[in-house]
């Protein structure tokens, strides 16, 4: 894979709004994050997701994105959150996959 790298985000059952937009009142709705070479889990699943390199944040409710990586080896998740950047409860996400960028 050569740079820029398009990552296409899927869902379904739920719907896509940006941050900030949803409210509490609105139920089954969020955003995408995409996790670079980590992992969210345990007590970390209720704590909101952070804001750095490794965790991007899609809050304007966009559906892909176009990213650019060093070349190497990474892990890429999609985990999607609420308003807040908090996981939904179950946690909704993608398995993860790893890549290598020429």
């Amino acid at each position: 894979m050569s740079n820029p790298v398009v990552v296409k985000f899927g869902l379904s059952g739920m719907g896509i709004a940006p941050a900030g937009l949803q409210g509490e009142a609105t139920a089954n709705t969020g955003h995408h994050h995409l996790l670079i070479d980590k992992e969210l889990k345990g007590e970390e699943l209720n704590q909101p997701i952070p804001a750095d390199d490794s965790h991007v944040h899609f809050g304007k409710g966009q559906t892909e994105a176009t990213v650019t990586l060093p070349p190497g080896q990474y892990t890429l998740q999609l985990i999607f959150a609420d308003w807040t950047h908090m996981p939904h409860n179950p946690a909704v996400m993608s398995e993860r996959v790893t890549i290598s960028v020429k």
